[in-house]
């Protein structure tokens, strides 16, 4: 189970790194990093979050990445796991029996 996990997170990195990488490719001009720079040295959180203007559609890249990597993951543990059978299919038979058996000595 270890190694089909380090197998996923392998498969699934790229894709993560790549929406980070694209959610944050706005702040690349030096005039920006300059300002966010000194926002930091300063102390100026608030002066820092403004500079960099972050909005959330500027992560929805790394959301879905996200997201389909929980998902994958949540397949794989899933996968296993052993086959349940299903209790309607079995209980229906059951519940069947049940009531002709009661059928019969009501009758």
């Amino acid at each position: 189970m270890a190694k089909d996990i380090l197998d996923l997170l392998d498969e699934l990195e790229p894709s993560v790194r790549r929406a980070f990488l694209a959610a944050v490719q706005d702040i690349k001009s030096e005039a920006q990093m300059a300002l966010l720079v000194g926002a930091y040295e300063r102390g100026d959180i608030e002066g820092f979050l403004r500079v960099l203007n972050l909005r959330a559609e500027m992560f929805a890249p790394l959301d879905d990445a996200l997201r389909a990597a929980y998902i994958e993951g949540g397949r794989n543990a899933l996968a296993g796991l052993p086959v349940l059978p299903d209790p309607f299919t079995a209980g229906g038979s059951w519940l069947g029996s049940k009531f002709a058996t009661r059928a019969r000595k009501d009758g």
